[in-house]
């Protein structure tokens, strides 16, 4: 029920990968360190995953990568002002291919 509440309620979020801050472009083998979690995040989903849930997830992810290589990088997650945000939630499932 609440799944189905928040897909019909306007959800105009961001994640970005750090706020102002200068952020790493590589860390993570082919990719940014943000974007290996990112992707790592939703190769292991096997069901509806919310995006606070891929946020936290990436987050963890890059903190801890960062800070083995001795830098500090937080990604952010918040809605986007003055864009319609009505407390919505976006949601991942994976598919089959």
């Amino acid at each position: 029920e609440w799944i189905q509440i928040m897909s019909e309620t306007r959800a105009r979020t961001v994640l970005t990968s750090g706020g102002i801050a200068p952020v790493m472009d590589g860390g993570g083998g082919d990719h940014s360190v943000f974007a290996k979690a990112f992707i790592d995040t939703l190769e292991a989903n096997e069901g509806v995953m919310e995006g606070h849930t891929l946020y936290r997830s990436v987050l963890s992810q890059v903190r801890s990568r960062s800070q083995s290589l001795e830098l500090e990088q937080i990604p952010e997650y918040s809605p986007i002002r003055h864009a319609g945000h009505e407390a919505g939630e976006f949601f991942f499932q994976p598919v089959s291919i």
